[in-house]
Order: structure tokens, then sequence, then C-alpha cells
């Protein structure tokens, strides 16, 4: 199965064996590749680091 990242629009193909093969096909779900997962991850975990003082 063809589907489309939402953020960045990089079209993957899938197969049965994806975490979220079945609940993108059943539910017409958002898919996120992993690039912009990673991506998302790093940026949440370097928001919430304390921040140095001046």
């Amino acid at each position: 199965m063809e589907v489309k990242c939402t953020l960045c629009g990089r079209i993957d193909k899938i197969t049965k064996i994806h975490k979220d093969y079945f609940k993108i096909a059943r539910e017409n779900a958002s898919y996120v590749c992993e690039m912009c997962e990673k991506r998302v991850r790093y940026h949440a975990v370097e928001f919430n680091k304390p921040r140095k003082p001046m």
C-alpha cells in the first residue's frame, strides 16, 4: 500500500509487516514517516531539557 506522510509529503510503500499497516488500512489514519517521527521526537526532547543560565 502506498501512503503519504502528513508532515513532509513523502510517499512510502508499506507492507503488512509495518506496525501501523492495519490501523491505516481500517481507519484511514494519518501516516508519519520514520524521518519525521524521529525529528518530532528530537525536538520534543530538546524542548523539555532545562535551559542553561545566562
